[in-house]
């Protein structure tokens, strides 16, 4: 385990004012005029590589899984429209193949295999880049998945109990589509988080990826209204999000989570640096996340702002090489609503996709006092690869972007029911 002890640094102001909006409650998990990602105390621990297990136990079966697949190629009648035969033969092949690829999925045992959700009328399962997805609803198993575009897409799961006659399989009903508006120029929406907060309101916090030579993103909250899929855009609270690491070339946030307990309110990240798009590096099928190469390509960390305890601060959890961590889960202790473990998801491109679980203990640290967190060795079985022999989907099309927990639907499932 790894122990981290420094002297908190002294607090980071923000470099301009935002106004907060008129009508804003007086809520805890408030993000109007806040900066998520500031004061970082303690110090940075040592980077992670993959420890490979058997299996994961600590993997709840039934998790929701989002993918970022989908072509964004130009339609095939503007291409026609163009005269380009060459990039009009290649957009059918990317059309087709759009057809079996995944957008939704259900982690279905310890070894992190994925069934991909094929049945139904959602519109998120023909979504171009799905980035990120929530549970609004575990009882009734209703959940809503962001593309990068800012497109929202509200769905129920169902499972359909198998007979002795046919398997069960899994349905994804449509129930409402929308977009989430961004700053003007901002880009697209890397990751986004439902909860409901101290209030009693279910709100969506949204913001976009940073980097690119930029040190800090933006953020944005409202109440959100799953029926319509959108959010009340005359609530609208405005913030920041500034990177952890402070190098430009990695991305501010990559994946989100929010946790409301009592009076403490945790905004959870991760930050990754994808060498490939910023520096040129290449990697190819025949490596994984333990080549020198990938360590050297993909890097990320874990953090979280905590609110609630006077001065806010943010926490470096842990730190990784060799893969990009686009989706984590909180998993939390049912007694006293404290996050236990987080469960890891990779984007690694070519080489595919990990499933992990990084333990957390508590423990005493500089700035934090007995409210800080050591982190334990994570263990990782291969999801792409596992998943593709069940499947027979090309391991480098399952790049998981996010994670939901398992509703009602998945009851069938934990007891072991058949897909």
């Amino acid at each position: 385990k790894q122990r981290r002890h420094a002297k908190p640094s002294a607090p980071q102001p923000p470099k301009h004012h935002t106004p907060v909006p008129m009508g804003v409650c007086a809520s805890k998990t408030s993000t109007a005029d806040t900066l998520i990602g500031g004061r970082v105390v303690g110090t940075t621990p040592p980077p992670f590589g993959v420890t490979w297990a058997d299996r994961l136990i600590d993997a709840p079966i039934g998790t929701v899984v989002c993918f970022d697949n989908g072509s964004k190629k130009k339609s095939m009648m503007s291409l026609a429209l163009e005269g380009d035969a060459k990039k009009l033969r290649e957009n059918v092949g990317a059309k087709l193949l759009d057809n079996i690829l995944p957008r939704i999925g259900i982690i279905w045992n310890e070894l992190g295999v994925v069934k991909p959700v094929t049945h139904g009328n959602a519109s998120a399962l023909d979504a171009i880049d799905l980035e990120c997805i929530s549970q609004v609803s575990g009882s009734d198993s209703v959940y809503v998945a962001t593309s990068s575009n800012g497109q929202t897409h509200v769905f129920k799961l169902y499972y359909t109990q198998p007979t002795c006659m046919d398997f069960g399989f899994l349905y994804a009903e449509h129930v409402a589509q929308s977009k989430l508006p961004s700053p003007p120029g901002a880009g697209e929406i890397e990751a986004t988080s439902v909860f409901t907060n101290d209030l009693g309101s279910i709100q969506m916090l949204w913001t976009g990826r940073g980097g690119q030579q930029m040190k800090e993103s933006w953020t944005r909250q409202a109440p959100f209204d799953y029926m319509t899929g959108s959010v009340d855009e005359s609530k609208i609270e405005i913030g920041r999000m500034v990177g952890v690491t402070g190098n430009p070339k990695w991305r501010t946030a990559s994946s989100m989570q929010v946790h409301v307990n009592g009076p403490i309110v945790e905004f959870w990240f991760t930050s990754v640096y994808d060498g490939t798009e910023v520096d040129g590096k290449v990697l190819t099928s025949e490596m994984d996340q333990t080549s020198p190469e990938a360590k050297a390509a993909f890097k990320s960390v874990l953090a979280k702002t905590t609110f609630g305890l006077g001065p806010s601060y943010t926490d470096i959890i842990a730190q990784y090489e060799g893969f990009k961590i686009e989706a984590i889960l909180l998993l939390k202790d049912p007694g006293d609503n404290k996050v236990k473990a987080v469960l890891l998801g990779t984007d690694d491109e070519i080489m595919g996709s990990l499933l992990g679980v990084q333990p957390l203990q508590e423990a005493k640290v500089a700035g934090m006092g007995n409210f800080g967190l050591d982190a334990g060795t994570p263990k990782f079985v291969n999801l792409a690869e596992n998943s593709m022999y069940e499947t027979f989907i090309p391991k480098s099309k399952f790049g998981t972007s996010g994670f939901a927990p398992a509703g009602s639907f998945a009851t069938a499932i934990i007891n072991g029911a058949r897909v």
